[in-house]
C-alpha cells in the first residue's frame, strides 16, 4: 500500500481522460479512495493523514511541479530539435526517478507513523489486496506466449502514441512493433522481483514495532528495491530503457506536421497547466 500510494503521489501530472488541473485539484479524494481500498483508517490515523496529504500537497505544488514543467519543457525542446539520443532519454528517466526520491523524503517521516501504528487486522487488510493484486498480475501474465506479451505492449504504446499525436500511421506500428520485438524478456524476473518484494514487505508490517528495523526496511524497500533484483534483471532492464529510448526517438522522428502539432500542442497545455498550477497558491 504504502509503494503504490507514493507512486500515486508521484504521478500526479499523469491523469488521463481530463485536464491536469481538474485532476490536481481532486488528487486529495483520489488518494483518499486509493487509500480506503487498503486499509480503514481509524479517527486518529486518518487526522493524521489528512494532515499528511495536506502538507504534501502544498510542497508539491510550490516545490514539484515547477521541476515537472522544466522536464517536459527540455524533452519538448530535444524533441522538435531531434537532438534527443538514447543516453539523453536516459537522463530524462534520471530525472522521473529523482521525484520518486524527493517525494520519499517529504511523505515518509509522517507516512511511517501511521503505518507502524495499525492493528493486526488492518495489516492483513493491507497484506490481503498486494496478495489479491499479485494474484492478478500472475493469472493475467504468467503462461502467455511471448508473442501475446509482444501484441499487448503494441496495443498500450500505440494507444498511449495517439493520445499524443491524435493518430498512429503504419510505420509508427511497425517502429513500435520492432522495438516490443527486441526488447529483452524480464516478464519472469519482475513477478519474481515482486514476489520477493512482498514478502519482504510482509515482514517490514509484521515487525512494526521495532521502530529501527522497520523504519530500515521500508525505506530500503522503497528508495533502494534494485537491490531485490539480480544482476542478469537489472541488466535487462538498463538495456531495455535504451532500446526504448531509440523507439521514442525513432517515433518522433516519423510525427507528420499534423501529428507534431497535436503532440506540442497537447505538452504546451500540460506545461501551462503545471505553471499555472504552481502559480495559483
Amino acid at each position: 500500500m504504502t509503494k503504490k500510494l507514493l507512486l500515486l503521489l508521484c504521478c500526479t501530472v499523469l491523469f488521463v481522460g481530463c485536464s491536469t488541473k481538474v485532476s490536481y485539484f481532486f488528487l486529495d479524494w483520489a488518494i483518499e479512495w486509493e487509500v480506503e481500498e487498503y486499509v480503514d483508517l481509524n479517527r486518529d490515523q486518518q487526522d493524521k493523514f489528512d494532515q499528511l496529504v495536506e502538507k504534501f500537497l502544498v510542497w508539491h505544488r510550490q516545490d514539484e511541479l515547477p521541476r515537472y514543467r522544466d522536464q517536459l519543457t527540455l524533452l519538448s525542446t530535444q524533441a522538435n530539435e531531434y537532438s534527443l539520443t538514447p543516453e539523453l532519454w536516459q537522463q530524462q528517466v534520471t530525472m522521473a526517478k529523482a521525484h520518486w526520491y524527493r517525494i520519499f523524503n517529504v511523505v515518509m517521516p509522517d507516512l511511517l507513523p501511521i503505518v507502524a501504528s495499525f492493528d493486526d487486522k488492518q495489516v492483513q487488510q493491507v497484506l490481503t489486496q498486494l496478495k489479491k493484486e499479485q494474484k492478478e498480475l500472475i493469472e493475467e501474465y504468467a503462461g502467455k506466449e511471448q508473442s501475446e506479451l509482444i501484441t499487448d505492449s503494441d496495443k498500450r504504446i500505440e494507444k498511449q502514441l495517439k493520445e499524443w499525436t491524435g493518430s498512429v500511421s503504419e510505420a509508427q506500428q511497425q517502429i513500435i512493433h520492432q522495438a516490443n520485438t527486441e526488447r529483452l524478456a524480464t516478464l519472469d524476473m519482475w513477478l519474481e522481483y515482486r514476489h520477493e518484494w512482498l514478502r519482504q514487505f510482509e515482514q517490514a508490517l509484521l515487525r512494526r514495532n521495532e521502530a529501527d528495523y522497520f523504519t530500515a526496511q521500508m525505506t530500503r524497500l522503497l528508495t533502494a528495491p534494485d537491490e531485490l533484483k539480480s544482476s542478469v534483471y537489472q541488466n535487462n532492464v538498463t538495456e531495455n530503457t535504451h532500446k526504448f529510448g531509440v523507439m521514442i526517438i525513432a517515433l518522433n522522428q516519423s510525427f507528420s506536421d499534423k501529428q507534431r502539432k497535436h503532440f506540442n500542442g497537447k505538452l504546451t497545455e500540460l506545461v501551462d497547466d503545471l505553471t499555472e498550477l504552481h502559480l495559483d497558491k
